[in-house]
């Protein structure tokens, strides 16, 4: 017996969309729809795009080198069979299980419409540019197009035998979905457009465009007046839906200090944690192994040439983030944290991936903040003043004393590059000292265990 024959075929066009691709393959492969199979038409990615798409029953991955955007669509859809066409960009996600119904639905019984496109919302953290032109270009009410051939494919369906007889423009370099809109109009066709049919698109219209001051002030009047429709985010990136993974390096032995096992301490206070899916602890010592396995945690062997003091922490991560993939893990983010900071705030590592998700940062860590007069040093012996020297208090800019240790957070794609902070960053600024104290050779234990033994008396009185 033959396979029943798709009645949908999702086109999505891909060039280095390793951020977005499982989102939006998530959306659509866990819609409520019978008989849908999804085509990639990829330009060359040279991300980690390609090797994420093997993980969803893609029917064929079409590659292009050169972008046209409507050729990119018709090789994409003469490689499909569906009886009806979705066009969806890689870096929007459906809203909801329903989209593909709700474009789906306009099309039973009825041969005036030649295409259904939808609404596109704004992330919480959309440019203010963007946010404007997506909430003013589409709106909250439904209507039926005899004469206007606005068409958006970033978030379409047409019936096939409507892209037979109408083809997108191959030679076009945008706008090949108006150019097609004209055309079906001039035919004696209607376009639709349905809210209903909601996909989240975070940079909106004009590929990030920038924000003016005006952009900025009328982003913030539609956030009052249209504000069920924006700061939100796709369900699979709520910080309770994606996933985290924390990984924990560890170099020879883990130290303990009168009794003290900050290891240990470390474990516990990540089991404490919301929004962490798995921990994985990152060594070559046997001691160190049989605490993570008495802890039910996943350990990754250090291989040797990780094992120098020299190596750098973001190729250690790197190498993480590649061996959890082999154990069928993919997490959103990387949680790292040193064991050797005795001391993080309640509910910091949840804070750091909230902000993370809601702000689309690409990391996020900790600081201590510091109005201290500093000094640098550079390679010739020569000295130059760093931030604002001797300026009043309530006139200097405080300076931000990373503590990575203490808790960052960092996408997956930007890790795989070997980029610990690079890109959209973030800080949460700490103002106790305590916070930035660790156990090395600069800091005497005593002061450790001291402060270690007053902050435990305080959590009791609490």
């Amino acid at each position: 017996m033959s396979p029943m024959k798709p009645i949908v075929s999702v086109i999505v066009r891909t060039f280095n969309e390793e951020r977005w691709i499982t989102h939006s393959l998530n959306a659509i492969f866990t819609q409520e729809f019978d008989n849908l199979e999804v085509i990639i038409v990829d330009n060359n990615s040279t991300d980690f795009t390609l090797d994420i798409t093997k993980r969803f029953p893609i029917k064929k991955v079409v590659t292009i080198d050169k972008f046209l955007p409507g050729k990119a669509l018709n090789d994409g859809i003469r490689q499909s069979s569906g009886e009806f066409i979705v066009c969806i960009s890689a870096h929007c996600v459906p809203k909801d299980k329903y989209w593909l119904k709700n474009l789906h639905k306009h099309f039973e019984g009825n041969n005036k419409y030649a295409g259904v496109y939808g609404r596109q919302l704004p992330l919480s953290y959309t440019s203010d540019a963007d946010k404007r032109d997506l909430l003013i270009t589409f709106g909250q009410d439904q209507k039926i197009q005899v004469k206007d051939y606005f068409f958006h494919n970033a978030n379409s369906m047409i019936p096939r035998k409507i892209w037979e007889e109408f083809p997108f423009e191959e030679s076009a370099t945008n706008i090949e979905d108006r150019i097609w809109g004209k055309s079906v109009i001039d035919a004696g066709f209607q376009i639709v457009y349905d809210p209903l049919a909601s996909v989240y698109h975070h940079h909106g219209l004009h590929q990030h465009a920038q924000s003016s001051p005006r952009a900025k002030g009328i982003a913030k009047i539609l956030n009052k007046i249209d504000k069920e429709s924006i700061g939100d985010l796709p369900k699979s990136l709520k910080p309770e839906n994606a996933n985290f993974s924390v990984v924990l390096p560890v170099l020879g032995q883990h130290i303990v200090v009168d009794g003290i096992n900050f290891l240990q301490r470390a474990l516990d206070n990540l089991k404490e944690v919301k929004y962490i899916n798995n921990i994985y602890v990152v060594t070559n010592d046997k001691s160190v192994k049989s605490i993570a396995e008495e802890n039910d945690i996943q350990v990754i062997e250090r291989p040797k040439y990780m094992q120098d003091p020299n190596v750098h922490l973001e190729e250690v991560l790197k190498y993480a983030l590649l061996r959890i993939e082999e154990f069928d893990d993919y997490p959103e983010a990387i949680v790292y944290i040193n064991y050797l900071y005795p001391f993080r705030p309640t509910n910091l590592i949840d804070e750091l991936i909230t902000e993370l998700q809601y702000k689309g940062l690409d990391s996020v860590f900790s600081s201590f903040v510091d109005y201290g007069n500093y000094w640098k040093e550079d390679t010739n012996g020569d000295f130059t003043k760093v931030g604002d020297i001797l300026e009043p208090r309530e006139n200097k800019h405080p300076l931000h004393r990373a503590l990575y240790g203490v808790g960052c957070v960092t996408l997956s794609h930007s890790i795989r590059k070997g980029n610990l902070t690079q890109g959209r960053i973030g800080i949460l600024p700490l103002n106790n000292l305590l916070y930035s104290l660790r156990l090395d050779k600069e800091t005497p234990n005593e002061i450790i265990l001291s402060a270690i033994k007053t902050f435990e008396k305080n959590k009791k009185n609490v």
